[in-house]
């Protein structure tokens, strides 16, 4: 109750409510710079360390300084300037001792500690600026107010200072509560000081003092503070303002903008450290990499925003798949990556890898539209395969490259017997890359006969690489890894040109057929290559058929579809290679300028015996005759074949039966033979293979 009395009939009110602002605000900026110093690394802490001590003692002071004008003793009163100041410095000082002893022992006694030295602090200037005020009157003191105000301080500061310290440091409760507590600290110790304080005056002195004085010195004592701890505050917000933008730098530089996963080099780094710490007490992990199924069919077909939107959808069944302290990234365009911590054994990882497919082959829902991709899955594990990170990546790579070459949606687990394979394909691009550059490959030519006359009509040609160390290695194996490295466009001009030539020395009635890559089509120089081979060689633009697969038409975008209508704007045929083998559909024949449809050898070889075989042929057949296509069988071995095919409405045909691809030489020579042949002649079996396969 005396703490009431003197709060309520010595004090000017409005100076306490001054210095009770002052208190607050020093307060906050203080906690703010404080954590900021306790938390700080390097040797930034000493700059907020000094930041923090002068607006803490500073704001200390001025709450006591301001406060102790607005109280009226009766009497009057001076002030010693000497111990005025010490009395700032002794508050300055201690600050920096208790968040010094706090930041450099992490342990709670210590920070208990570290506030116990602030609450000394506010104490110690208290009662010194107290020994500074020198009244016109006889001073005594209550013991008992002195020492709860010192326990006082010394508690809510220590209070305050250990929920500043806390880990959950963003919190904004933790700030809020260690403003308070400090507050509290200040104000508790000033008011409990002041009611120790009593003043009796002596007769004859002076009574009362010039309040007008004192309040016009509260209120610049006022603003110096403020001013004081203003500064200290900008400097705050302008780190705050800094922070953030790096912040938002470290979130670009780390992560993908469009999915908000890792990227591949934080992964990467991620990665780097998990190995490293496998030398210590860390758990084995594992390395996913994951590529998406006909992600590029569905980002040509529906746009690259339903392709974004795609990639979000992916991203985010991935985050629901993986567990929570597993590692997801993507790695770019359509491939992602997960490091799973803490697996257990291959059989576990497996699961989780299956899972990943799984989760990833329902389909999606994108703006109205049903997709439906899948995931081929690489799978290495650390440290049992390596625990070096480039080497995981190359067999979680080596893994994913085996995974898509057994037909996607698979999952595959890297073995030491796949870097092997990897050597092998290392060092067969090396070579494909020198044949392109030595011109090493060869084109044969395979006659296409007339099925009604048994005329040769033209030729395909067929390209082949003999590897002066690999041997003759087949098209199947080095045109995807051609398409793959990018030299597809090259090695397919090289061949236009060549067959082009090759062409203008038959008789004028023969075509030539070439094969070309989805690569070469989606490129955009296609048609300007297929110009220059023709000026170049001469050969008319009527006699050159390209050939393409379903998987040209398989994007059914506007670029594909305009590449093959200016094609035909030339003069140049358009045949549909290996129908039936993919995803064949009516609308490619419906949508797309198509002459020419060849089905597949698979379906060929089965005939006659095989029914089905036998009836897609025939439905085949009748399909073209309907919409004026031409239907060519390719891969006959018999003459049962020939017999069926040539009796169910296929106009041309093609096999080992009726001839092996020819040198150009051979090509010429039976070409123009059968030119000089009467009328009506039939050249079946012209340069027969005599000895069915």
């Amino acid at each position: 109750m005396h703490i009431v009395t003197c709060l309520a009939h010595d004090h000017n009110m409005l100076l306490v409510l001054l210095a009770g602002l002052v208190c607050i605000f020093g307060s906050l900026v203080t906690v703010r710079l404080s954590h900021r110093a306790i938390h700080a690394r390097g040797s930034a802490w000493l700059h907020w360390l000094f930041l923090a001590s002068v607006c803490a003692g500073f704001s200390i002071w001025a709450t006591h300084f301001i406060a102790m004008l607005g109280y009226r003793p009766g009497v009057s009163v001076n002030f010693d300037p000497t111990l005025t100041i010490v009395s700032a410095l002794i508050a300055i000082a201690g600050t920096a001792l208790g968040l010094i002893f706090a930041k450099l022992h992490s342990s709670k006694f210590a920070t208990l500690c570290g506030g116990a030295m602030i609450g000394l602090a506010i104490s110690a200037m208290h009662y010194v600026g107290m020994f500074a005020y020198r009244p016109d009157g006889i001073v005594s003191w209550r013991p008992g107010y002195v020492a709860g105000s010192v326990v006082g301080a010394i508690m809510l500061s220590s209070m305050a200072l250990l929920r500043l310290r806390g880990k959950d440091r963003d919190t904004p409760g933790r700030a809020w509560d260690a403003t308070l507590l400090l507050v509290g600290a200040i104000l508790l110790l000033h008011f409990t000081g002041m009611a120790a304080f009593e003043v009796t005056p002596i007769e004859g002195f002076s009574s009362g003092s010039d309040s007008q004085v004192f309040t016009a010195m509260a209120a610049a004592i006022a603003v110096a503070a403020l001013i004081i701890v203003g500064t200290g505050i900008s400097t705050h917000l302008v780190e705050e303002g800094r922070m953030e933008t790096q912040q938002r730098l470290r979130q670009i530089a780390m992560h993908d903008m469009l999915t908000g996963l890792s990227n591949r080099h934080n992964f990467v780094t991620q990665l780097a450290r998990e190995c490293a710490a496998l030398h210590g007490t860390a758990q084995p992990f594992a390395l996913l990499l994951i590529d998406l199924d006909r992600f590029k069919a569905v980002n040509d077909t529906r746009g690259h925003p339903v392709g974004d939107l795609l990639l979000k959808g992916v991203a985010m069944r991935l985050r629901k798949a993986a567990r929570s302290n597993d590692l997801i990234a993507r790695f770019g365009g359509d491939e992602f990556a997960i490091l799973a911590r803490d697996v257990g054994d291959d059989e576990s990882v497996e699961r989780f890898a299956a899972k990943i497919v799984d989760v990833l082959s329902a389909p999606f829902e994108l703006n109205g539209y049903i997709v439906e991709i899948g995931a081929s899955v690489g799978v290495t594990l650390a440290p049992g395969d390596s625990d070096d990170a480039e080497l995981l990546i190359q067999h979680a790579d080596l893994a994913l490259y085996r995974a898509k070459h057994e037909g996607r949606g698979r999952v595959c687990v890297f073995s030491p017997t796949l870097t092997q394979t990897m050597l092998e394909r290392c060092a067969l691009e090396i070579e494909l890359r020198q044949a392109l550059a030595s011109d090493s490959f060869t084109l044969l030519y395979q006659p296409i006969y007339d099925a009604r006359t048994r005329r040769v009509t033209g030729a395909e040609a067929l390209l082949r690489w003999n590897s002066p160390t690999l041997g003759e290695v087949p098209p199947d194996i080095f045109i995807p890894i051609a398409e793959e490295l990018g030299l597809i466009t090259a090695i397919g001009e090289s061949v236009l040109e060549r067959a082009c030539t090759a062409a203008v020395t038959w008789p004028e009635d023969l075509s030539v057929s070439v094969n070309v890559s989805p690569v070469q089509i989606m490129g955009g120089r296609f048609v300007r290559s297929v110009a220059n081979a023709l000026a170049r060689s001469g050969l008319a633009a009527h006699r050159l058929k390209i050939e393409i697969t379903e998987n040209s038409l398989l994007c059914e975008n506007d670029i594909v579809l305009h590449t093959l209508q200016e094609l035909r704007a030339l003069g140049l045929g358009v045949w549909l290679d290996d129908f039936g083998k993919g995803y064949s559909s009516l609308s490619y024949l419906h949508r797309f300028p198509i002459d020419r449809i060849k089905i597949d050898r698979s379906f060929i070889a089965r005939l006659p015996e095989d029914p089905s075989s036998a009836s897609i042929v025939r439905a085949i057949c009748q399909l073209g005759e309907s919409l004026g296509i031409e239907v060519a069988a390719e891969g006959v071995e018999n003459l049962a074949q020939v017999a069926f095919v040539a009796g169910h409405g296929c106009t041309h045909m093609q096999g080992f039966l009726l001839s092996d691809p020819l040198e150009p030489c051979t090509a010429r020579q039976i070409f123009w033979a059968q030119n000089q042949a009467p009328t009506g002649a039939s050249y079946y079996g012209i340069g027969i293979n005599t000895q069915s396969p």
